[in-house]
């Protein structure tokens, strides 16, 4: 039985014979002068013609069940026995052999080789051993060419699927139509604030877009440069309602021109960590997660900025944001992150400007995921505001946490974050943060300091009336101060802000389909900029609500 050893080939071999036979070969004694390189061309066609092979096959148990080949032909005649005896050649499900030249003496050698491999494993009669035997040793020195042929092939095959990756880059879409009111509670409607009093205005309606395109490309199918461009008019609600408190999630005003908005690159380091340079618009949350996953993101999550993520997460971003940020996962349970960002840090020249003198933040967190479906995350950041780009809160909170010392202060400030996510079944999921900062005056001589403190919980529920439909509600304060020292604005009230705010917000987001959803929302301020008298009238500001209604495009 050594005859019927598989000699010159692995598993697949019917494959290649079918790819190689031909519907209307010549006799066998016309084929036996053919050169090597007239029965070969089909390597010529090089890789492309693999992908050939890998539709898919169905067994025959006839040679007459291939369509195209007639009974007259050589790949009948030659090959009608050893089919139907044993099954060795494989048709197309569509009962064609797909041949479209002659055969050539490796064209049948490969043929043959099939049926060996087939064999090989049954019981053969005398005669079949002895036609395999004659066939054998006809074809001896073709069927060794082309074991080392198909052998280099598969080598080659193999290194450039491991290899190949071309440059890709893919556009994605995002467009916000968005439209509310800002109610004031009270009979006479905004009062406004000291520079832009509202004088008993009525409550105002306000209809504005965000639209973004974004460009990831990938060099090596594990990289990504994201650019990403952004209009609209959205604006920071501090105008209509007199605070930032009820500022929205997807604000963005840049006057209705077309802006960069984004510029990063991110690349593996080693197996388990990741890096990203920022060059423009950076923001820690590009990389570091946030334990929001329902609602962090701006076109599809909360409808307010607060109700995102913690707003410590936002410090050092900005417009113009530069800088770094690193992951590093050790296992599934546990992981770190560093981050440090500037921003306008093009602007070099003069005092206070720069990638190190300018306004930067640094952040180290940890993120740690105990048991499956739970996670939580500690960070500490270090941000230091140059003075005309002062903001502690990063647009929440009062005007007063933005800027505790006045907006022509250097400040710097020392920010601590918890933050985590649960879901204890499929239909909901609860997350929150607390955060306490302490900042401070960086001008000489200058002992003023101030301790915020803000907290938010919420509630997800996917799914609840529809596949891929949401509705949540959050509760919360923004942050406000809790103790100080040198602030003349709080000598009144022990160095504490009078009555804190609270933040309650409720959404529901429909999906029209995969790329389209709409959610309607209501955001209530209690105690709008935590009580403090924000008009020359001397009178504290009302509970502001904002009804508003988000539909997102995206694709």
């Amino acid at each position: 039985m050594v005859l019927l050893s598989k000699a010159f080939f692995g598993a697949g071999s019917v494959c290649v014979a079918l790819g190689l036979l031909g519907a209307g070969a010549p006799a066998l004694a016309q084929s036996t002068e053919l050169s090597f390189s007239d029965t070969l061309g089909w390597e010529a066609s090089s890789i492309d013609q693999i992908d050939l092979y890998d539709d898919d096959m169905a067994q025959v148990t006839s040679v007459s069940q291939l369509s195209d080949v007639q009974p007259t032909d050589w790949a009948f005649q030659a090959l009608q026995s050893l089919v139907e005896r044993y099954g060795c050649i494989a048709g197309y499900p569509d009962s064609t052999f797909r041949g479209n030249r002659a055969a050539t003496r490796y064209e049948l050698a490969a043929a043959l080789n099939a049926c060996l491999d087939n064999v090989s494993d049954r019981f053969a009669t005398r005669e079949d051993l002895e036609a395999i035997r004659a066939l054998q040793e006809e074809f001896a020195a073709e069927l060794a060419t082309l074991r080392g042929r198909v052998d280099s092939l598969e080598a080659r095959t193999a290194t450039i699927e491991a290899q190949q990756f071309s440059t890709t880059t893919k556009l994605s879409g995002e467009a916000i139509f968005t439209g509310g009111i800002a109610i004031d509670d009270s009979d006479e409607g905004f009062s406004g604030s000291a520079t832009t009093p509202r004088g008993n205005g009525p409550d105002r309606f306000f209809a504005a877009y965000r639209s973004r395109l974004a460009f990831d490309t990938s060099f090596t199918g594990r990289d990504r440069l994201r650019v990403r461009l952004q209009s609209g008019n959205i604006p920071s609600m501090e105008n209509p309602t007199g605070t930032r408190m009820a500022r929205l999630g997807y604000a963005a005003d840049t006057g209705n021109n077309v802006e960069l908005n984004k510029l990063f690159y991110s690349f593996p380091v080693g197996s388990q960590g990741r890096a990203i340079v920022h060059a423009f618009g950076g923001d820690f949350t590009d990389l570091l997660p946030t334990f929001n996953p329902y609602l962090a993101s701006g076109g599809s999550g909360a409808l307010s900025r607060y109700a995102r993520y913690n707003p410590s997460l936002r410090q050092g971003g900005g417009s113009a944001s530069a800088g770094a940020s690193f992951t590093y996962k050790f296992n599934d349970a546990f992981s770190i992150g560093l981050g440090y960002l500037a921003d306008q840090a093009n602007e070099s020249t003069g005092p206070n400007r720069g990638f190190i003198d300018g306004s930067y933040a640094a952040i180290a967190q940890i993120a740690v995921t105990p048991v499956e479906n739970v996670a939580f995350g500690l960070n500490y950041i270090r941000s230091n505001d140059r003075p005309g780009n002062v903001d502690v809160t990063s647009s929440t909170g009062s005007n007063l946490t933005r800027q505790p010392f006045t907006n022509n202060t250097r400040t710097s400030a020392d920010h601590l974050g918890f933050q985590f996510t649960a879901s204890p079944a499929e239909f909901v999921n609860f997350s929150g943060w607390f955060g306490y900062t302490f900042s401070r005056s960086e001008v000489t001589g200058d002992n003023r300091r101030a301790e915020f403190l803000h907290w938010m919980v919420s509630a997800q529920f996917p799914g609840i009336l529809r596949e891929r439909d949401l509705a949540y509600v959050s509760f919360g304060q923004q942050p406000y101060i809790v103790n100080s020292t040198g602030m003349a604005a709080l000598a009144n009230n022990n160095g504490r802000d009078p009555d804190p705010n609270f933040h309650l917000e409720a959404g529901y987001k429909f999906p029209v389909n995969r790329n389209i959803h709409i959610t309607p929302g209501v955001i209530v301020i209690f105690n709008a900029e935590n009580g403090r008298l924000v008009t020359n009238l001397g009178s504290n500001n009302d509970t502001v609500i904002v009804p508003v209604i988000r539909t997102t495009f995206s694709f």
